[in-house]
């Protein structure tokens, strides 16, 4: 085989990337053993392949290695690389996606005589794709003339000669990503159909075979040459790309069981039998109501995030009416009468000096001036800049008084929604195209109507002035949980001990926490009474830094919880709390919340 093959990787540790890569690269060399593979890493991630993750370097017969400036996240990476091949590899070479399984020998691609050949998305025409309109949407700001395009091509599989027009068409196609990235759309797919508009269409069209989807490729399943299966358009059918399976390749790499047998055949990995639809189940396969019911789902996955508390009747509208009232009148007297209720006993006649105990004391008898400004989740960017911090700030889009002005066109199609002035209002946003933005724009003007922190008895909130705020979304690379972690330190006139870290975050209710002592980063057994997690959390690779972080910005207070992330090696702050659980914490031992009130030197 003449036609190089070649990979792009840009993985953590934390990923799964590199597994995905891992198995296609193990399964084209079982398929094209002349064949010279190379692949394209940034130099984050050729850092990383060492121990068992050095192993992928026997399938390549060769790792160019790119360098980027640390502040570059890693799907940055990933997609500028792949738009600047041209760049890297000289002579043919033929491009193939971590998340795919070579099934069949490739050097029939020797023969292809373009200069450039990919297979059409969905295997069909755009105007006839189930998909059009969330693509039409997903490229109108950047490029108007996507509703006259036909040729919509996937990104996964694609051929590319060592010639003049190959070399102008990547150019074309990298600067577009740039200009598309600023934007945020941060896709390669429609940079790379300007281009070929740009060019006249100078992309051919390959035969369904070499970048086979599931979901659409039905025709080309029994003589496919490459398949795609980790694709969240074509359905994850397959065990090869199942978390699961991927976890299992992290831990023994190419000795994981069954990975041969899966690559001699790949039918052994299908979880589920393929149907293939015919008639009437063929036609709705291909019309937008399908499409319709992927985005009724989706936005069911996006409200299932929301804490929304239950109405209990009439007893409990008199209660939330009693506090509102007294919160505004007297919220101390609020405060000790919500204590009450809750533990059973006056906060005065409690002999401990509990966290709850010492949260009380500084809200009603402290000096919390400060509170406000750095409990609204836009001004306090403003104090971790000034403590030097800006880069661990999350990329701020917008904020807006009034939901109705959301200005989702200038928003990228991943991001955070979520007011300043609250908590319990973040909405995750995967898909700005397929989400309902009747329901953004009413759960946020109700959010903004509402004065949070009154009848909780936490005055310090009232003073903020309400906004909702869009913020880039940090991807989650911790393998161990489903959601972004949440790493959440106590500390005390600057300094710290314990973390509380919140895990499985997917949903609100599935959530998980323990607490670690920083210390040697030591799990605290029994310290969490209401879902406590049952696994063993690696120590952060940043947890110096993070404590850095935590003791500049809480040097000024007795009290307070700093909330950071931890993203491809990198901190992220998430906010400040003065007040966890309005001081009524009822999900931490007693014992634990006397280790913590003994730190708060009143």
């Amino acid at each position: 085989m003449k036609t190089k093959i070649v990979y792009v990787l840009a993985s953590s540790p934390s990923d799964y990337f590199y597994e995905q890569c891992l198995i296609s690269a193990k399964s084209a060399k079982e398929y094209n053993h002349s064949a010279r593979i190379i692949l394209i890493c940034d130099n984050r991630t050729k850092e990383t392949l060492c121990g068992i993750r050095s192993e992928i370097g026997t399938l390549f017969s060769e790792i160019i290695t790119v360098q980027f400036d640390d502040s570059v996240s890693n799907l940055e990476r990933s997609r500028r690389m792949k738009v600047n091949l041209r760049s890297y590899v000289q002579g043919d070479f033929l491009y193939i996606d971590c998340d795919t399984l070579v099934v069949q020998d490739l050097s029939d691609i020797d023969k292809c005589e373009y200069s450039l050949a990919a297979v059409l998305d969905g295997h069909c025409g755009l105007k006839s794709h189930v998909m059009r309109s969330f693509f039409y949407k997903q490229n109108l700001a950047f490029n108007p003339q996507i509703v006259n395009e036909e040729y919509y091509f996937s990104g996964g599989v694609i051929f590319s000669k060592d010639d003049a027009i190959s070399h102008t068409f990547y150019k074309r196609w990298a600067n577009n990503y740039e200009r598309a990235c600023s934007l945020g759309i941060n896709i390669d797919e429609p940079a790379l159909c300007l281009a070929n508009q740009e060019m006249e269409h100078v992309i051919a069209e390959l035969d369904g075979v070499w970048n086979c989807q599931v979901r659409f490729g039905a025709l080309y399943l029994s003589s496919a040459k490459i398949l795609h299966f980790c694709s969240k358009k074509n359905m994850p059918i397959s065990r090869l790309s199942s978390r699961d399976y991927l976890y299992n390749v992290k831990q023994a790499g190419l000795n994981t069981p069954s990975l041969e047998a899966y690559i001699a055949d790949w039918r052994k990995a299908i979880i589920y039998p393929i149907v293939i639809s015919t008639d009437v189940d063929a036609i709705y396969n291909t019309l937008p109501d399908y499409e319709q019911k992927r985005r009724i789902q989706y936005n069911k996955l996006v409200q299932n995030q929301i804490y929304i508390p239950k109405n209990k009747g009439l007893m409990q509208w008199l209660r939330s009416l009693r506090n509102y009232s007294l919160g505004i009148i007297n919220p101390k007297l609020l405060s000790e009468i919500l204590y009450k209720e809750k533990f059973g006993r006056a906060i005065d006649e409690d002999p401990t000096e509990s966290l709850n105990k010492k949260i009380y004391r500084l809200a009603f008898f402290g000096n919390p001036r400060q509170w406000s400004s750095l409990a609204d989740k836009l001004a306090v960017r403003e104090y971790v800049n000034s403590k030097g911090y800006k880069s661990i700030l999350p990329r701020l889009y917008g904020h807006w008084r009034d939901s109705r002005e959301i200005n989702s066109v200038a928003l990228p199609n991943k991001f955070v929604l979520k007011c300043n002035h609250d908590n319990g209002s973040v909405i995750i946003i995967e898909d700005k195209f397929s989400i309902d933005w009747n329901y953004i724009i009413s759960y946020y003007k109700k959010r903004l109507n509402g004065t949070f922190g009154i009848s909780s008895a936490e005055p310090h909130y009232r003073h903020i002035i309400p906004s909702v705020l869009a913020e880039e979304k940090l991807e989650n690379d911790k393998s161990f949980s489903n959601g972004l972690v949440s790493y959440k330190f106590f500390a005390f006139s600057g300094d710290t001990r314990y973390c509380q870290v919140v895990y499985d975050t997917a949903e609100h209710k599935y959530q998980r926490n323990l607490i670690y002592d920083v210390n040697g980063w030591i799990k605290c057994a029994n310290f969490i009474t209401k879902n406590q997690g049952d696994i063993n959390i690696p120590r952060p690779a940043t947890l110096d830094k993070m404590i850095e972080v935590v003791k500049a910005l809480s040097n000024e207070f007795p009290f307070v919880r700093i909330d950071l992330y931890e993203v491809n090696n990198k901190v992220y702050f998430s906010e400040m709390t003065f007040m966890p659980a309005a001081g009524r914490i009822t999900n931490f031992s007693q014992e634990f919340l006397e280790i913590l009130g003994k730190n708060v030197l009143i």
